[in-house]
Protein backbone atom coordinates (compact mmCIF):
# COMPACT_ATOMS: atom_id res chain seq x y z
CA UNK A 1 0.00 0.00 0.00
CA UNK A 2 3.17 2.22 0.75
CA UNK A 3 4.03 1.94 -2.75
CA UNK A 4 0.66 3.43 -4.70
CA UNK A 5 -0.80 5.62 -1.67
CA UNK A 6 0.10 8.55 0.46
CA UNK A 7 -1.90 10.07 3.33
CA UNK A 8 -2.48 13.47 3.88
CA UNK A 9 -1.22 15.42 7.11
CA UNK A 10 -3.69 14.06 9.13
CA UNK A 11 -4.35 10.38 10.30
CA UNK A 12 -6.74 8.34 12.21
CA UNK A 13 -5.60 5.84 14.39
CA UNK A 14 -8.27 2.87 15.70
CA UNK A 15 -9.05 -0.77 16.16
CA UNK A 16 -10.75 -2.90 13.59
CA UNK A 17 -12.20 -6.42 14.03
CA UNK A 18 -11.98 -9.01 11.76
CA UNK A 19 -14.75 -10.71 12.91
CA UNK A 20 -14.14 -15.00 13.64
CA UNK A 21 -16.49 -16.66 16.50
CA UNK A 22 -14.12 -19.70 16.61
CA UNK A 23 -10.98 -19.44 19.27
CA UNK A 24 -10.16 -22.66 18.44
CA UNK A 25 -10.00 -22.10 14.38
CA UNK A 26 -8.27 -18.48 14.39
CA UNK A 27 -4.64 -17.76 15.11
CA UNK A 28 -4.39 -14.73 17.56
CA UNK A 29 -7.96 -14.61 18.29
CA UNK A 30 -9.43 -12.08 20.95
CA UNK A 31 -12.35 -10.65 23.02
CA UNK A 32 -12.93 -7.41 22.72
CA UNK A 33 -16.46 -6.85 24.52
CA UNK A 34 -16.35 -2.97 23.89
CA UNK A 35 -16.83 -3.77 20.30
CA UNK A 36 -19.80 -4.51 18.05
CA UNK A 37 -18.14 -7.80 16.55
CA UNK A 38 -16.29 -8.54 20.00
CA UNK A 39 -15.03 -12.14 18.21
CA UNK A 40 -11.53 -12.59 16.27
CA UNK A 41 -8.80 -10.73 14.96
CA UNK A 42 -8.10 -7.12 16.48
CA UNK A 43 -5.85 -5.01 13.94
CA UNK A 44 -4.72 -1.68 14.82
CA UNK A 45 -6.11 0.20 11.79
CA UNK A 46 -5.15 4.05 10.19
CA UNK A 47 -7.06 5.70 7.72
CA UNK A 48 -6.13 9.03 5.79
CA UNK A 49 -8.26 11.91 7.54
CA UNK A 50 -9.29 13.75 3.99
CA UNK A 51 -9.92 10.52 2.16
CA UNK A 52 -10.89 8.02 4.86
CA UNK A 53 -8.74 5.48 3.11
CA UNK A 54 -7.30 2.78 5.42
CA UNK A 55 -3.67 1.97 4.21
CA UNK A 56 -2.58 0.49 7.38
CA UNK A 57 -3.66 -2.44 8.87
CA UNK A 58 -1.57 -4.63 11.67
CA UNK A 59 -2.66 -7.40 13.79
CA UNK A 60 -3.11 -7.85 17.83
CA UNK A 61 -1.79 -10.69 18.88
CA UNK A 62 -3.72 -12.52 21.62
CA UNK A 63 -2.79 -13.31 25.18
CA UNK A 64 -2.31 -16.98 23.36
CA UNK A 65 0.60 -15.85 21.71
CA UNK A 66 4.32 -17.50 22.12
CA UNK A 67 6.21 -16.33 24.89
CA UNK A 68 9.60 -15.20 24.14
CA UNK A 69 12.32 -14.63 26.28
CA UNK A 70 15.07 -12.16 24.84
CA UNK A 71 18.63 -12.08 26.43
CA UNK A 72 19.93 -8.60 26.45
CA UNK A 73 23.66 -7.13 26.96
CA UNK A 74 24.27 -4.48 29.99
CA UNK A 75 23.85 -1.63 27.48
CA UNK A 76 20.25 -2.45 27.73
CA UNK A 77 19.54 -2.82 31.39
CA UNK A 78 16.91 -0.22 31.57
CA UNK A 79 13.91 -1.28 34.22
CA UNK A 80 11.75 0.96 32.35
CA UNK A 81 12.39 -1.15 28.90
CA UNK A 82 12.46 -4.30 30.21
CA UNK A 83 8.59 -3.69 31.77
CA UNK A 84 7.76 -2.33 28.24
CA UNK A 85 8.84 -5.18 26.63
CA UNK A 86 6.57 -7.53 29.30
CA UNK A 87 3.60 -5.36 28.73
CA UNK A 88 4.25 -6.39 25.65
CA UNK A 89 4.06 -10.31 26.30
CA UNK A 90 7.86 -10.60 25.61
CA UNK A 91 9.76 -11.59 29.03
CA UNK A 92 14.12 -10.26 29.24
CA UNK A 93 16.47 -10.64 30.90
CA UNK A 94 19.49 -8.32 31.22
CA UNK A 95 23.14 -8.08 32.66
CA UNK A 96 23.53 -5.60 35.45
CA UNK A 97 26.77 -3.85 35.33
CA UNK A 98 27.64 -1.06 37.65
CA UNK A 99 29.25 2.09 35.32
CA UNK A 100 28.80 5.37 37.25
CA UNK A 101 26.50 4.35 39.27
CA UNK A 102 24.06 1.30 39.63
CA UNK A 103 21.33 0.72 37.11
CA UNK A 104 17.72 1.69 39.23
CA UNK A 105 16.74 0.06 42.00
CA UNK A 106 19.42 -2.31 42.19
CA UNK A 107 20.96 -2.23 45.43
CA UNK A 108 24.41 -3.31 44.53
CA UNK A 109 25.78 -2.85 48.12
CA UNK A 110 23.53 -4.45 49.75
CA UNK A 111 23.27 -8.01 47.51
CA UNK A 112 27.21 -8.03 47.64
CA UNK A 113 27.13 -8.03 51.16
CA UNK A 114 24.57 -10.69 51.18
CA UNK A 115 26.55 -13.10 49.04
CA UNK A 116 29.83 -12.42 51.06
CA UNK A 117 29.83 -15.52 52.63
CA UNK A 118 28.04 -17.25 50.31
CA UNK A 119 29.63 -20.32 48.32
CA UNK A 120 30.61 -20.17 44.45
CA UNK A 121 27.68 -20.83 42.44
CA UNK A 122 24.55 -19.70 45.05
CA UNK A 123 22.10 -18.06 43.41
CA UNK A 124 19.16 -15.91 44.96
CA UNK A 125 16.40 -13.26 44.09
CA UNK A 126 15.34 -9.88 44.99
CA UNK A 127 11.47 -9.49 43.83
CA UNK A 128 10.38 -5.74 42.94
CA UNK A 129 7.29 -4.40 41.80
CA UNK A 130 7.06 -1.10 39.54
CA UNK A 131 4.15 1.65 40.66
CA UNK A 132 1.28 -0.26 38.71
CA UNK A 133 2.62 -3.69 40.82
CA UNK A 134 4.31 -5.44 37.86
CA UNK A 135 6.67 -7.71 39.11
CA UNK A 136 10.49 -7.95 37.91
CA UNK A 137 13.04 -9.91 39.98
CA UNK A 138 16.93 -8.90 40.31
CA UNK A 139 19.25 -12.60 40.16
CA UNK A 140 22.50 -12.71 41.54
CA UNK A 141 24.89 -15.51 41.44
CA UNK A 142 27.92 -15.77 43.27
CA UNK A 143 31.12 -15.88 41.74
CA UNK A 144 34.72 -16.50 43.03
CA UNK A 145 35.45 -12.65 42.52
CA UNK A 146 32.15 -10.63 42.57
CA UNK A 147 28.44 -11.26 42.18
CA UNK A 148 26.74 -11.71 38.69
CA UNK A 149 23.41 -9.93 38.79
CA UNK A 150 20.34 -10.20 36.11
CA UNK A 151 17.67 -8.29 35.96
CA UNK A 152 14.80 -10.25 34.32
CA UNK A 153 11.12 -10.38 34.16
CA UNK A 154 10.76 -14.27 33.43
CA UNK A 155 12.38 -17.67 34.05
CA UNK A 156 13.12 -19.10 37.80
CA UNK A 157 16.23 -19.78 39.93
CA UNK A 158 15.67 -23.49 38.61
CA UNK A 159 18.34 -26.29 37.52
CA UNK A 160 17.20 -29.47 35.24
CA UNK A 161 18.92 -31.64 32.91
CA UNK A 162 19.00 -29.10 29.75
CA UNK A 163 21.23 -26.39 32.46
CA UNK A 164 24.79 -26.40 31.60
CA UNK A 165 27.33 -27.50 33.92
CA UNK A 166 30.54 -25.46 34.32
CA UNK A 167 33.04 -24.56 36.53
CA UNK A 168 35.54 -22.02 38.49
CA UNK A 169 38.63 -21.64 39.70
CA UNK A 170 41.70 -24.68 38.76
CA UNK A 171 43.35 -27.13 41.35
CA UNK A 172 42.18 -28.05 44.68
CA UNK A 173 39.88 -24.87 44.59
CA UNK A 174 37.95 -25.57 41.40
CA UNK A 175 34.34 -25.88 41.77
CA UNK A 176 31.54 -27.58 39.90
CA UNK A 177 27.97 -26.19 39.36
CA UNK A 178 25.02 -26.39 37.35
CA UNK A 179 23.66 -22.71 35.80
CA UNK A 180 19.98 -21.99 37.16
CA UNK A 181 17.66 -21.15 34.57
CA UNK A 182 18.34 -17.07 33.88
CA UNK A 183 22.00 -17.43 34.06
CA UNK A 184 22.01 -20.77 31.84
CA UNK A 185 20.11 -18.66 29.21
CA UNK A 186 22.88 -15.88 29.83
CA UNK A 187 25.80 -17.96 29.14
CA UNK A 188 23.85 -19.84 26.19
CA UNK A 189 22.37 -17.46 23.80
CA UNK A 190 24.90 -14.20 24.51
CA UNK A 191 26.93 -14.21 21.90
CA UNK A 192 24.79 -14.98 19.05
CA UNK A 193 24.75 -11.55 17.47
CA UNK A 194 28.69 -11.19 18.44
CA UNK A 195 28.75 -15.09 16.28
CA UNK A 196 26.89 -13.81 13.39
CA UNK A 197 28.79 -11.04 12.83
CA UNK A 198 32.17 -12.58 12.77
CA UNK A 199 31.24 -14.95 10.07
CA UNK A 200 29.70 -11.94 7.68
CA UNK A 201 33.45 -10.71 8.43
CA UNK A 202 35.15 -13.34 7.95
CA UNK A 203 37.90 -12.83 5.16
CA UNK A 204 36.79 -12.93 2.58
CA UNK A 205 34.35 -11.19 3.13
CA UNK A 206 31.91 -9.23 1.10
CA UNK A 207 31.91 -5.62 3.21
CA UNK A 208 35.59 -5.86 2.51
CA UNK A 209 35.73 -7.16 -0.89
CA UNK A 210 33.51 -4.31 -2.37
CA UNK A 211 35.43 -1.21 -2.04
CA UNK A 212 32.98 1.35 -2.54
CA UNK A 213 32.54 5.53 -1.34
CA UNK A 214 28.49 5.17 -1.86
CA UNK A 215 26.80 4.92 1.08
CA UNK A 216 23.65 3.44 -0.64
CA UNK A 217 26.17 0.66 -1.67
CA UNK A 218 27.42 0.04 1.57
CA UNK A 219 24.54 -0.31 3.83
CA UNK A 220 23.56 -3.01 0.61
CA UNK A 221 26.68 -4.98 1.02
CA UNK A 222 25.56 -4.50 4.66
CA UNK A 223 22.39 -6.52 4.11
CA UNK A 224 23.55 -9.00 1.63
CA UNK A 225 26.11 -10.14 3.60
CA UNK A 226 23.54 -10.51 6.44
CA UNK A 227 21.88 -12.90 3.94
CA UNK A 228 24.62 -14.72 3.28
CA UNK A 229 25.15 -15.89 6.73
CA UNK A 230 21.57 -16.01 7.40
CA UNK A 231 21.16 -18.51 4.22
CA UNK A 232 24.43 -20.83 5.97
CA UNK A 233 22.42 -20.66 8.77
CA UNK A 234 19.38 -21.88 7.39
CA UNK A 235 21.22 -24.85 6.46
CA UNK A 236 22.75 -25.77 9.34
CA UNK A 237 19.54 -25.50 11.52
CA UNK A 238 16.98 -26.97 8.84
CA UNK A 239 19.03 -29.41 5.94
CA UNK A 240 22.11 -30.55 7.46
CA UNK A 241 20.85 -32.28 10.53
CA UNK A 242 21.00 -35.69 12.21
CA UNK A 243 23.12 -38.25 9.95
CA UNK A 244 23.93 -35.08 7.37
CA UNK A 245 25.66 -32.91 10.06
CA UNK A 246 28.71 -34.25 8.36
CA UNK A 247 27.85 -33.01 4.78
CA UNK A 248 27.55 -29.40 6.04
CA UNK A 249 30.14 -27.59 3.62
CA UNK A 250 32.75 -25.17 5.94
CA UNK A 251 31.33 -21.73 5.42
CA UNK A 252 34.51 -20.83 2.87
CA UNK A 253 33.03 -23.65 1.17
CA UNK A 254 29.76 -22.39 0.98
CA UNK A 255 30.39 -18.84 0.03
CA UNK A 256 32.30 -20.21 -3.08
CA UNK A 257 29.14 -22.35 -4.06
CA UNK A 258 26.64 -19.26 -3.35
CA UNK A 259 28.79 -16.85 -5.30
CA UNK A 260 29.06 -19.27 -8.58
CA UNK A 261 24.88 -19.72 -7.56
CA UNK A 262 24.19 -15.95 -8.20
CA UNK A 263 26.60 -15.50 -11.23
CA UNK A 264 24.72 -18.62 -12.89
CA UNK A 265 21.11 -17.17 -10.86
CA UNK A 266 18.81 -18.92 -13.01
CA UNK A 267 16.33 -15.89 -12.98
CA UNK A 268 18.68 -13.78 -15.03
CA UNK A 269 18.85 -13.95 -18.90
CA UNK A 270 21.34 -16.11 -20.37
CA UNK A 271 24.24 -14.55 -22.84
CA UNK A 272 23.10 -16.27 -25.84
CA UNK A 273 19.44 -14.68 -24.84
CA UNK A 274 20.77 -10.66 -24.63
CA UNK A 275 21.99 -11.56 -27.55
CA UNK A 276 19.21 -12.77 -29.66
CA UNK A 277 17.23 -9.64 -27.89
CA UNK A 278 20.11 -7.19 -29.24
CA UNK A 279 19.62 -9.01 -32.74
CA UNK A 280 15.49 -8.09 -32.44
CA UNK A 281 15.66 -4.40 -30.97
CA UNK A 282 14.82 -2.44 -33.35
CA UNK A 283 17.53 0.09 -33.27
CA UNK A 284 18.19 3.34 -34.77
CA UNK A 285 21.24 4.57 -36.46
CA UNK A 286 23.95 6.30 -35.14
CA UNK A 287 26.65 7.84 -36.92
CA UNK A 288 28.10 11.70 -36.52
CA UNK A 289 27.33 14.22 -39.33
CA UNK A 290 28.10 17.57 -39.98
CA UNK A 291 24.22 20.09 -40.71
CA UNK A 292 24.60 21.48 -44.50
CA UNK A 293 25.83 25.34 -45.08
CA UNK A 294 23.61 27.87 -43.46
CA UNK A 295 22.12 25.39 -41.35
CA UNK A 296 20.50 27.27 -37.95
CA UNK A 297 17.44 24.16 -37.13
CA UNK A 298 15.81 20.95 -37.97
CA UNK A 299 11.93 21.54 -38.13
CA UNK A 300 9.35 19.44 -40.23
CA UNK A 301 11.53 17.17 -40.83
CA UNK A 302 13.97 19.28 -43.00
CA UNK A 303 16.62 21.88 -42.20
CA UNK A 304 16.14 25.40 -41.80
CA UNK A 305 19.14 27.33 -43.66
CA UNK A 306 18.80 31.14 -42.78
CA UNK A 307 22.47 31.17 -40.26
CA UNK A 308 24.42 34.14 -41.30
CA UNK A 309 27.39 32.49 -41.17
CA UNK A 310 28.05 29.66 -43.54
CA UNK A 311 29.70 26.94 -41.41
CA UNK A 312 27.62 28.28 -38.54
CA UNK A 313 28.55 26.65 -35.07
CA UNK A 314 26.54 25.90 -31.66
CA UNK A 315 27.18 25.64 -28.36
CA UNK A 316 27.31 21.37 -27.43
CA UNK A 317 23.64 20.16 -26.06
CA UNK A 318 25.54 17.39 -23.69
CA UNK A 319 24.79 18.83 -19.93
CA UNK A 320 27.63 20.90 -19.02
CA UNK A 321 29.47 20.62 -22.33
CA UNK A 322 30.44 24.23 -23.80
CA UNK A 323 32.21 23.07 -26.99
CA UNK A 324 30.96 24.62 -29.90
CA UNK A 325 30.04 22.76 -33.05
CA UNK A 326 28.23 21.95 -36.03
CA UNK A 327 28.05 17.90 -35.66
CA UNK A 328 24.99 16.10 -35.08
CA UNK A 329 23.95 12.39 -34.59
CA UNK A 330 22.08 10.99 -37.59
CA UNK A 331 19.29 9.87 -35.55
CA UNK A 332 18.59 13.20 -33.72
CA UNK A 333 19.04 16.26 -36.50
CA UNK A 334 19.53 19.41 -35.15
CA UNK A 335 20.56 18.24 -31.42
CA UNK A 336 23.88 19.93 -31.59
CA UNK A 337 26.85 17.47 -30.21
CA UNK A 338 30.26 17.65 -30.46
CA UNK A 339 32.22 14.21 -31.50
CA UNK A 340 33.08 12.79 -27.66
CA UNK A 341 29.58 13.53 -26.82
CA UNK A 342 28.10 12.08 -29.87
CA UNK A 343 29.93 8.59 -29.08
CA UNK A 344 28.44 8.55 -24.99
CA UNK A 345 25.02 9.74 -26.71
CA UNK A 346 25.03 6.47 -29.01
CA UNK A 347 26.12 4.59 -25.83
CA UNK A 348 22.86 5.50 -24.08
CA UNK A 349 20.71 5.22 -26.70
CA UNK A 350 21.64 1.68 -27.47
CA UNK A 351 21.53 0.69 -23.62
CA UNK A 352 18.18 2.42 -23.28
CA UNK A 353 16.86 0.41 -26.09
CA UNK A 354 18.44 -2.88 -25.07
CA UNK A 355 16.92 -1.93 -21.43
CA UNK A 356 13.27 -1.48 -23.26
CA UNK A 357 13.44 2.24 -22.72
Amino acid sequence: MAAVFSSSWVICLDESMSIWTSRWTCPGWVFCPRKPHPQGNEYHSACCGKSGIMFVVEMVEGKDRPRRYVVLDSGFCVLIAILGLLKMGIYAGALIKKRRYWPTRVPGAAMDEYFSDKAVGEVDAIQGEDSDGTPYFIWGMKEPDYVMRIMSTGGGLTVDDTCKMTQRGSGNDRVTFQYAKPFDWHFRYRHLVDDHNNLRHTSPSIEETWVTTRWECRVFCFILAITEVNVFLTLKSFIFIGRQVNNLPNYLTFRKDLAWELINNPLRTKPQDDAAQLETLESRDHDIQSAPPHASAWRNRKWVCDAKQRNQQYTCKWPGCHVRTRNYCICTPGYWLCASHIVKHAMAEVKKEFMGN
